[in-house]
Parts: C-alpha cells; structure tokens; sequence
C-alpha cells in the first residue's frame, strides 16, 4: 500500500483490517478517483480520510496522443513537471514507461532528461502514482496495464528502494498483478546497484544503456563511464547472469557518424561475444538539447547486419511517440510548444 500513513492511522483509531483491504481494493482494483467512490465505507469513514490525507499526490497537466502514444505530463505537489509514457502495442499489450526522478543528474549527451538540472528523487508514491493514473486511464477502454519499463526520466539506480519498493507494489497480487518478468528497470550503469539487483527476489528484468562499444567513446557521450568504465560494467552484467541466468539486454542509441560504424558494430560484437545478452537498437530521436542526427536505415541495418552474423540477438526496436517527444532519449518534463 503506498498509503503508510492511512495504515497508521486505521490502526491507531482501531478501524477494522478489512476496512484496509477495501482501501487497498478500491484503489488498486477498482482505480477509483476519490476517497468519496469507496462506496462500502461509511460517509464517516469516507468524510475522515478526505480530511486527513490527500488521495493523490500528482495531477495531470497536459496530455499529447499518437497514434500508438500517450504522454501525460503529471504535476508533482512541489510544481514539478514529469512525464510518463503509455506505449500501446498492435498486441494487446499496454506499456507503461515510468519515471524515477525529477530530470538526472548524470548528463549523458544524446539525452534530452539530462540536460536539465537534476532536481530529486521521486518518492514510491509518486513512481507508483504514475501506473495508478494510466490504469484509470485504460479502465475507460476496458484495458489494463501489461508491462512497465523504468526507462522514463532519471537513473532508476540512483533512486533504488524507491524503485524496489515501487517494484514489489505492481507486483503484489494483491494490487497491480503485474508479473515480474514483465518489469524492467534500465540502468546506466550504476555497478553496486547492479550486483544489488541480482539478488532482489522477483525476476525482473535489466536493461543496460551502453550506447558505445569502447571506453572513449562511451565517457564521451556518457560521463558516468568515467566512474564505473565499461570494463567493470561487462564484469559486473556478467557476475548478474551468473547469479540469476537471466538474459540482458543491451540498449544501444545509434547517432549518425558517432557511433554506427562497421568498426563499432564489430567492436560490440567483441564486447557481448558468448554473453546472455540482447542487443535492442534504438535510432537517435532528435531534440532541442542536442546537435546529433539519426543515421539512414541502411547503416541501420547493416549495424544490425554485423552483430546477427557474429552471433549477438539483436533487434531494431521500433520508435514511439518521437512526434509528440515521448520517445528515448527526448522525455524533458517540458510542455510540447
């Protein structure tokens, strides 16, 4: 329950355990709006909680839809603007890509999020808050949430037992259901949360944003290369399948004439050679914050081209919501002029 408080409170006032489990039905299950729509507790009851707590701590601000895209940019209670990204899949899937801090602190150079000065840590609340206002959203459709990716604003490591807890709340039975191998958290690289993760008890899954296949390049466009080099990240995504057998995937942003040569596509070939690992690419989504550009579909392809032929699973993974700035890499907490 992201409601400590409300526990408290009921067990300080002797309120009855079910009367909790109610709450947390009607909130988790039902998606009501308002302490008002918990229709089987007393006006009393219902009056009381109003006047103590407030049922939720973000507010929408603006929403912008595409044609397989939402973005709603929520409003935190100290003014803070975030964005949380709702994928819908030709499938039935329903995707919900979450964020865990107020813009970040690490600055890597292709990234809209960390041109922005890094503000704070989002609470458990607040991340789970985020799920809670896209399954209203998907209860009108008769829908609900499939997956979440931690792959919206911030360093989810940074932040890691807001995200751990954040992780066993959508995971609980009892409230979101959503089954662990359909949650994961991408990471920089932050390597002692790495380690740290590999023992966490669900099977969630790792993704790591690499986006270059050497030292030199890779401190370029990613300063934290500088404090966790990517030859201790190898070793520490290797110490991670060891443990948990689970494959990584490997997220690789391909910016034209910076990191899309058949020497880099060889030199990642190299780098994940007989490792349990999936290369998902991404094509750079220009923004205002950067001067990059995307490369043709052809150095694409023959990116891809290099790692199949040498063995490494990779996939071209399909962009959405670049035209209404959702897409990686282009989340700013800014409303769209």
């Amino acid at each position: 329950m992201i409601y400590k408080e409300i526990k408290e409170y009921f067990e300080k006032n002797k309120i009855a355990n079910f009367r909790f489990k109610q709450l947390e039905d009607a909130i988790f299950k039902n998606f009501v709006n308002d302490f008002s729509e918990i229709t089987n507790f007393t006006k009393e009851l219902r009056d009381d909680l109003k006047k103590n707590f407030k049922f939720s701590s973000l507010k929408l601000n603006e929403i912008y839809e595409t044609n397989d895209t939402i973005k709603f940019l929520l409003e935190t209670e100290d003014k803070n603007l975030i964005e949380v990204i709702l994928m819908i899949h030709k499938d039935s899937r329903r995707t919900v890509c979450v964020s865990s801090q107020i813009f970040c602190s690490l600055g890597c150079k292709f990234c809209a999020t960390g041109a922005q000065k890094f503000k704070r840590d989002l609470t458990t609340t607040e991340i789970v808050e985020q799920v809670l206002f896209i399954s209203k959203f998907l209860k009108n459709r008769d829908e609900r949430v499939s997956n979440i990716v931690f792959m919206g604003m911030g360093e989810p490591f940074l932040n890691y037992e807001n995200v751990i807890e954040s992780i066993e709340i959508f995971n609980d039975k009892n409230k979101f259901n959503i089954g662990a191998r359909h949650i994961t958290v991408s990471t920089s690289g932050i390597i002692p949360k790495i380690i740290e993760f590999s023992k966490f008890k669900f099977q969630t899954r790792l993704a790591i944003s690499l986006h270059a296949p050497n030292e030199k390049l890779r401190s370029e466009l990613m300063p934290i290369n500088n404090k966790y080099p990517l030859i201790s990240l190898i070793k520490s995504c290797d110490e991670f399948t060891k443990i948990t057998n689970k494959r990584i995937s490997y997220e690789y942003v391909l910016i034209k004439d910076i990191n899309d040569s058949k020497e880099n596509a060889l030199e990642l070939s190299n780098l994940l050679n007989g490792k349990l690992a999936h290369v998902n690419l991404l094509i750079y989504n220009p923004h205002e914050f950067a001067d990059f550009k995307r490369p043709s579909m052809e150095v694409v392809n023959n990116f891809k081209n290099i790692l199949i032929n040498n063995g490494i699973e990779t996939s071209i993974r399909k962009s959405m919501g670049d035209d209404i700035s959702s897409a990686c890499g282009q989340l700013s907490g800014k409303k769209i002029k």
